[in-house]
C-alpha cells in the first residue's frame, strides 16, 4: 500500500511539474489554433486585433476602435485609437458604419495589473453601453463580452492572438473561461498581485 501512495503522488509531483513549466512557456509558444472559431465577426475581430499586439506591447497602451458594417455593407474596423495603460476610448463611428462591437488590446505584459482577464471597467461599460466588446491580452487570449448576457467569455486561450514575449503565465492566477459582473469582482478581490 506504501508503495502504491508513494508511485502515485510521484506520478502527481510529475504531472504538476509539466503543468506548470508548460504555463510558463506560453509566451513563447506558438499561436494556438483558431479553428475553434467561426463565426465570422469573431473570425474578422481575432485578425484586426493581432495586428495591433506589436504596437501595443510596445508602447505598452490599450488600443481600441469598433467593428461593424461600413457604407457598402462590408465588414470593417474603425482605425485604432491609442489609449493610456488601463483604458482606451474608440472615436465616435464615421458617417455611414453601423456598429456591432468594440475592440481593444490590454497593452504590454506587466506584473502591475491583471491583464489576462476583462476588467469590471470593460464588462461594465460594454454593458451600460449596449455593445458586445473583444479584447485581446499580451499572453494571446481573445475575449467577447456579450453586453445582453453580462457575460464575458474566453473565446480562445494562450497563443491565440500574438504574444508579448515579455509574457509570462501566472499559474496560480489563471483566468476562468466565462465571467460575470461578480465574477471579476471576485477576481479583483482575490488579486493579491503576487504569483
Amino acid at each position: 500500500m506504501g508503495r502504491m501512495l508513494y508511485i502515485l503522488k510521484t506520478r502527481c509531483i510529475i504531472a504538476l511539474w509539466l503543468a506548470i513549466v508548460g504555463a510558463l512557456s506560453i509566451g513563447s509558444a506558438p499561436a494556438q489554433d483558431r479553428s475553434s472559431l467561426t463565426d465570422e465577426v469573431h473570425i474578422f475581430a481575432a485578425s484586426h486585433l493581432e495586428s495591433l499586439q506589436d504596437i501595443s506591447f510596445a508602447k505598452k497602451k490599450e488600443y481600441c476602435g469598433l467593428i461593424g458594417y461600413d457604407h457598402s455593407g462590408q465588414l470593417a474596423a474603425t482605425k485604432a485609437k491609442r489609449g493610456g495603460r488601463d483604458g482606451c476610448r474608440p472615436k465616435d463611428e464615421p458617417d455611414g458604419f453601423r456598429v456591432v462591437d468594440s475592440y481593444h488590446t490590454h497593452g504590454g505584459a506587466s506584473l502591475d495589473s491583471d491583464t489576462e482577464a476583462p476588467s469590471i471597467d470593460d464588462l461594465e461599460a460594454d454593458i451600460e453601453e449596449g455593445v458586445n466588446g473583444y479584447i485581446a491580452t499580451p499572453g494571446g487570449r481573445l475575449w467577447f463580452n456579450d453586453a445582453a448576457a453580462g457575460q464575458a467569455t474566453m473565446l480562445c486561450g494562450p497563443g491565440c492572438l500574438k504574444a508579448d514575449p515579455k509574457f509570462e503565465a501566472c499559474p496560480a492566477f489563471l483566468p476562468k473561461g466565462t465571467y460575470d459582473l461578480d465574477g471579476l469582482i471576485e477576481r479583483a478581490e482575490n488579486d493579491t498581485g503576487e504569483c
